[in-house]
């Protein structure tokens, strides 16, 4: 079996964009990027201290 890859990096541009499409709806579209921005990078973290977290205990 092939180790699955670990694309969690990509949640940052997907939070990003996610910011950025409600912004142009709001028509405060630096507002939403940025907010979208930092609740990437939080999620990011907190998954990647859950995924170390799981991985430590399966051992």
């Amino acid at each position: 079996m092939t180790k699955k890859k670990n694309n969690l990096i990509l949640i940052i541009p997907a939070f990003l964009l996610m910011g950025m499409a409600i912004g142009i709806q709001t028509k405060e579209l630096f507002k939403h990027t940025i907010v979208g921005l930092i609740v990437g990078i939080i999620v990011y973290f907190f998954l990647k201290y859950r995924n170390n977290k799981i991985n430590k205990t399966k051992l």
